[in-house]
């Protein structure tokens, strides 16, 4: 069910959805999940009976009843699952798939497939009367649609588990062997903590002589490792295959298995049922073995098992090649922890914020820097607050976005990308940021970002922009003059002839009086722009529809397009996204080139305002039909005081393309002689 549908609900159906997601919330697993879930659907959609199959993380079968019914009953219905669901096909909507139970004749069930974008997950299987009809489910599609991201997320969970179990079991012999100073430290660290890591009764170590011709035998079963003096020809049993085709094995029915050595069992009484034998290699020297024996619980080992003690095996294999070199070793280690502390150092002392989160958002670096910019303390939001709240909403989503988009430095990386943080206060922050995702065994484990603070930079700008204006003033105080001082000598002149001839001609003295009104109005209208060039109103942005602007527009146009015979045409798209701009200074740019197409067109035509949404960026366009604009003024048209119109001020279209450019836009004019001229406007979407 797409996302839109949700918000056609009534409150009854949204009470119902929502009763479902807070089990669904409250669930700390997949059977809690599915043990809260059912009862629900089963009660508000009035069917007798509800099954949910999952295929992962392992096949499971959960069901809920709310009548008494025969035990073979959900026996069938769990095999009807079972069956159709490599059968069912991912579709654009939830549909149900009925098929008629037998026995009772009367019944039948309906089959829901779970699943997330093209994963199929499970299917929820629900008994209805042979008389419902598929109409009548429509609820049970929102249902699906739920428990389908709900199962997803708790799958999700469970792999970041392995994946945290994983590390900590790595971490744990890492550390371990870190800390043990000869051959027989280390051998316990590895046994010990290889136990651990999969659950394990007993382990053991058979390592090669220096000679590579023989196995000597290290064993442990709890609580005493028994360390035994036996060695047999490095060609036989499991661990000489092991080693041979440097390959890991399950092997869990290990007593039948010819090529079983049974000394260790015959001398300690360990009775071994199960085991994985994994290579130990130092590169490519050939160390020895390790054997993890008897699952606990009687349980067979698993595949997951042998990857994550043939992870670390490596690691194993150079700790105990190494273990006779102590001195050695110690010197790495403090090599190591040296170059650990400068590297924390250098991160912490760095004058740009750095900051690293998991997939998740969990907050796991943040240094000095970062703090400055932000105002946070690291102890405030490590572990504590997720890093999409530390920028405005949205932003967090389209720095992803980009991360994964070619624009900003190519596919995988972000580079110099100009957005905004949040501080502690609330403040937007400009930043200029760049970041990178880590990657582990091609899954992604963190996020590290590098921004800088550009609060200075802008502040630099600003006045290097007051500078270019101030420049300007010279350029525009000449032409102001010449601008100014004809209409004043009109007005003037115009004035003293109706002083002295008020008692002669009235409609003549009217006539001047109305060129005096135009005179004056054509210098407020002058003027008006002249200010508005010189500085630019600091109307704060909001996040607005340019289609709201653009409507209000159409009906202060209409007289004057009704004038001059001019059709207006509005080809709006009505899932434009908002941007962030100052609504009355987009009104003005969209009123400026408006009223050049207007002009443009003396005879009638039409003018059309386009919106839509290309890549990540709004645009607006205006055409008109009327006559063109010249190739050899082109270059012109944005100069200050340029102007092709008799009473013109030069000054409409740089206005506009000044305002464009203070809120990060683009402009862009298309036009030929005779054929009409088309305006586009590109602006930064809110995604």
């Amino acid at each position: 069910m797409p996302d839109h549908d949700l918000q056609v609900i009534s409150g009854e159906d949204a009470l119902h959805l929502l009763e479902l997601v807070e089990s669904a919330l409250n669930s700390k697993d997949l059977a809690a999940l599915a043990q809260g879930a059912l009862p629900i659907i089963v009660k508000l959609m009035a069917v007798d009976a509800g099954i949910l199959y999952l295929e992962e993380p392992k096949p499971s079968t959960y069901s809920f009843s709310q009548v008494a019914m025969q035990g073979n009953t959900l026996l069938a219905i769990e095999h009807i699952c079972l069956e159709q669901f490599h059968k069912m096909t991912i579709q654009a909507g939830p549909r149900p798939l009925i098929l008629p139970l037998s026995p009772p004749q009367n019944s039948q069930v309906a089959l829901f497939l779970l699943h997330r974008q093209e994963n199929k997950m499970g299917i929820l299987g629900l008994l209805v009367s042979e008389n419902r009809k598929p109409s009548e489910l429509k609820m049970a599609e929102r249902f699906v649609f739920l428990l389908s991201r709900f199962i997803a997320q708790q799958v999700e969970r469970l792999e970041c588990e392995k994946k945290i179990a994983k590390l900590n079991a790595y971490f744990t012999v890492c550390s371990k062997i870190a800390k043990a100073l000869n051959l027989r430290d280390v051998l316990e660290a590895v046994l010990y903590s290889s136990m651990k890591a999969v659950s394990a009764e007993a382990a053991s170590v058979l390592l090669l002589d220096d000679k590579k011709q023989n196995f000597r035998f290290f064993g442990l079963v709890p609580p005493q490792p028994t360390m035994m003096d036996a060695k047999f020809p490095a060609n036989r049993g499991l661990a000489g295959k092991i080693l041979k085709l440097q390959q890991s094995e399950i092997i869990n029915d290990v007593q039948n298995d010819p090529r079983f050595y049974r000394r260790f069992d015959k001398e300690t009484g360990f009775k071994t049922r199960n085991m994985v034998a994994v290579p130990l290699l130092a590169g490519k020297e050939k160390v020895g073995v390790l054997e993890v024996l008897n699952k606990a619980g009687g349980e067979p080992f698993q595949e997951e098992d042998r990857l994550l003690l043939q992870s670390i095996a490596e690691e194993i294999a150079f700790a105990i090649h190494d273990a006779k070199l102590s001195e050695a070793k110690q010197a790495l280690t403090a090599e190591i922890e040296k170059m650990h502390q400068f590297q924390a150092k250098l991160i912490q002392t760095s004058q740009d914020g750095i900051m690293a989160h998991d997939p998740h958002g969990e907050i796991l670096i943040f240094n000095e820097g970062a703090e400055r910019i932000l105002g946070y303390r690291k102890e405030e939001v490590i572990g504590k607050i997720n890093a999409a709240l530390l920028f405005p909403p949205g932003v967090s989503h389209d720095i992803r976005e980009k991360i994964t988009g070619p624009e900003f430095g190519g596919t995988g990386r972000l580079i110099n990308y100009e957005t905004f943080t949040l501080s502690k206060t609330g403040e937007q922050i400009p930043v200029e940021l760049s970041a990178i995702p880590i990657y582990e065994d091609e899954h992604e484990i963190a996020t590290v970002g590098f921004f800088r603070d550009l609060r200075e930079r802008r502040q630099l700008q600003e006045k290097l922009l007051q500078s270019e204006r101030l420049a300007a003033l010279g350029q525009m105080a000449a032409h102001i003059t010449h601008e100014v001082k004809n209409p004043l000598m009109v007005v003037g002149g115009m004035a003293r002839q109706v002083l002295k001839g008020l008692a002669d001609d009235q409609q003549k003295n009217a006539a001047k009086l109305k060129i005096i009104i135009e005179e004056i109005g054509r210098l407020e209208d002058f003027l008006a722009e002249v200010g508005s060039f010189a500085k630019l109103s600091e109307t704060s942005k909001g996040f607005i529809n340019p289609n709201t602007v653009i409507q209000d527009l159409a009906v202060k146009l209409e007289p004057s397009l009704n004038e001059r015979n001019i059709k207006l045409l509005l080809k709006l798209d009505t899932k434009l996204p908002q941007i962030q701009f100052a609504p009355l200074q987009l009104s003005q740019v969209l009123l400026n080139i408006a009223k050049n197409g207007i002009e443009a067109m003396p005879a009638g035509g039409s003018l059309t305002f386009v919106s839509g949404c290309r890549n990540d960026r709004v645009f607006v366009q205006i055409n008109d039909t009327g006559e063109g604009i010249p190739f050899d003024i082109m270059a012109k048209i944005f100069q200050p005081f340029y102007s092709t119109k008799p009473k013109g001020s030069g000054l409409g279209l740089s206005i506009s393309k000044t305002i464009i450019e203070a809120h990060q836009g683009e402009i862009k004019i298309e036009s030929e002689a005779g054929k009409g001229t088309s305006v586009t406007i590109f602006l930064k979407a809110r995604l």
